[in-house]
């Protein structure tokens, strides 16, 4: 039985805090009524400085969580929680800040370098690292009228005390793994994301329901085009004329093609956009495209996602996937299309706008930095178009003289190559032949020689290590199997992996600007409220927004330069009162 101290006064708080002295870092924890930190409420906060000390239990329904104000705002002591982005936001709401702040979830995540965990639950790393057995069963029991047993008190105890034992085994792993940098990363970006997932974004459903209405209508028509396209005199018929193909039905689909004269294996979209020029095909791809639309974003959709009592979309955000990118889940903000009028849907509350920043080719940037190559940060340092600038060097034309076909060339080569595009793929895309392919990429590495050095030492070095890393350490291991995935990882993610750094040092760097202006108190009404792959959106009053669209930029440009260097980060800046435009 972990030992603890149950606060039920101010002065019980004091006395455990006078005796706490200077630890390096204490467990921070709570237990609340619920998941929903607008709707539920906090309960219990627990903090464990280690086994030296017993556990402080406050109980909230007696002591105002302000008491605890001394340790949460003390920079000098680190604040460990399991999970902190669901704590922070409870906190938030009971007026509370917390001053650095480390996670055992994103801590793990990073020491597994992407690998599938054995479980990434507190429960999970108790068990495995501590051998401490969690009786999570009892956590539903803290709902409205409960009286705190003793069992539920040490149920409580006992987390924030196995989140201290996991972390002070994991800070050593940090450090040892060479991953303390990317970690002091991560724990600068958790309390933003937090904020972000609590502020939440505007949302216009009426207009949502207008789109997906629009979207709707263009179904019927766009399916008869598909039904004429596949229609021949070999088609079923019945009595009442040619039998309708079930465009939802793959073999049907493919059956109906052969008739028209095309022979494939599937229907996936991979193999049909190769024959996208066939009139049956680009009437099916069509189809699909605004089906699968409708099919994601319509329905009941709007009226689910958005809060009962903010009117906003709080969604679940996750801050390591994969390479370290930032995805979100309930619902997924990540895939909102870009056309179409869908994003213009987010909108900012009133006497408010939103700031819309991104990074303009962020990887390639990275790429140019990392592979070190003079001709491509050349490129970028010119400011022109990348593309039209690429083609001009690799089809030794003049600028002027590229034409529409070279420009689109010199693209698909600049964003194809490092995510291992061959001569096959980049001759479909172009409709060039495989030849003529295969000598312009030839002409790619002749122009920038060290790109291909590094793509080739950066595929090697990951297959004899098994990993590969960022500039910043971000850790990825590889698959052990050695197939084609592991070139394309090796790859890929030291460079997708740094721009998920960049993104994460600007959201810290753009926070900081927020807080001089507006004050860094919880909940506040400016500030982040999106994040996708490399472009921040922020709302503010609107009489700040010309001011603040600058303080973004700056910030943004400040994070892009602990990874560029002398490679120049360019970002597209847009005020505007919704995240689309339209």
């Amino acid at each position: 039985m972990i030992e603890s101290v149950v606060a039920r006064t101010d002065a019980a708080v004091r006395s455990w805090l006078a005796a706490l002295g200077r630890p390096a870092f204490v467990a921070v924890d709570t237990e609340t009524t619920g998941w929903d930190p607008w709707r539920d409420r906090l309960v219990l906060l627990q903090v464990s400085a280690g086994p030296g000390q017993p556990v402080l239990v406050v109980d909230t329904s007696r002591v105002d969580p302000a008491a605890l104000d001394p340790l949460l705002l003390d920079a000098d002591v680190a604040k460990v929680f399991h999970h902190a982005a669901f704590d922070l936001r409870f906190l938030a709401r009971a007026g509370r800040r917390v001053v650095r702040v480390a996670d055992t979830m994103l801590a793990q995540q990073l020491l597994d370098g992407g690998e599938p965990s054995a479980g990434l639950g507190l429960a999970d790393m108790a068990a495995f690292r501590l051998g401490m057995t969690l009786r999570k069963e009892l956590r539903a029991e803290f709902v409205d009228g409960t009286e705190l047993s003793d069992e539920l008190i040490g149920y409580a105890a006992e987390d924030a005390a196995a989140t201290w034992g996991v972390f002070d085994q994991q800070r050593r792993e940090l450090v040892g793994h060479r991953l303390g940098r990317v970690a002091r990363l991560e724990f600068a970006a958790l309390p933003v994301l937090a904020d972000l997932a609590l502020r939440g974004v505007g949302f216009d459903a009426t207009r949502w329901e207008r789109v997906v209405s629009d979207i709707e209508r263009q179904l019927p028509g766009l399916e008869q085009a598909v039904q004429n396209e596949l229609l021949t005199e070999d088609s079923p018929h019945n009595l009442f004329g040619p039998e309708p193909v079930n465009l939802d039905a793959p073999e049907q689909v493919r059956q109906a093609l052969e008739r028209v004269g095309l022979v494939l294996d599937s229907t996936r979209e991979d193999q049909l956009r190769d024959h996208a020029a066939h009139p049956a095909v680009a009437a099916l791809l069509a189809y699909r495209q605004v089906s699968k639309l409708t099919s994601n974003w319509g329905g009941d959709w709007a009226q689910r996602v958005a809060h009962p009592d903010t009117g906003r979309i709080h969604a679940d955000w996750r801050q390591i996937v994969g390479t370290g990118r930032i995805a979100c889940r309930d619902p997924n903000l990540t895939q909102i299309p870009k056309q179409g009028g869908w994003r213009a849907c987010f909108v900012a509350g009133p006497n408010r706008t939103l700031i819309v920043a991104d990074y303009s080719q962020q990887e390639l940037r990275i790429l140019a930095a990392v592979s070190g190559d003079p001709a491509l940060a050349e490129v970028f340092r010119s400011r022109g178009d990348l593309h039209r600038a690429t083609a001009a060097l690799v089809f030794r034309v003049t600028e002027d003289d590229v034409s529409p076909a070279q420009r689109n060339a010199a693209k698909a080569l600049n964003f194809g190559l490092m995510y291992g595009m061959g001569a096959a793929s980049f001759a479909r895309s172009t409709q060039m032949s495989r030849e003529q392919a295969s000598a312009t990429i030839d002409r790619y590495f002749a122009t920038f020689p060290r790109v291909e050095q590094w793509l080739v030492s950066a595929e090697a070095a990951g297959r004899r290590a098994g990993q590969v890393r960022t500039a910043l350490g971000r850790l990825r291991v590889l698959p052990r199997d050695g197939g084609s995935g592991v070139a394309l990882l090796a790859r890929n993610s030291p460079i997708q992996g740094a721009g998920a750094d960049m993104t994460k040092l600007a959201l810290a760097a753009v926070e900081r600007r927020m807080a001089a202006r507006y004050g860094s108190q919880p909940c506040r009404g400016p500030g982040l409220v999106l994040t996708v792959h490399d472009e921040l959106v922020v709302e503010v009053p609107a009489d700040d927004a010309a001011d603040v669209a600058d303080d973004v930029a700056d910030a943004m440009r400040e994070a892009a330069g602990e990874l560029l260097g002398d490679v120049p980060a360019a970002i597209d800046v847009a005020i505007r009162p919704s995240w689309g435009a339209g």
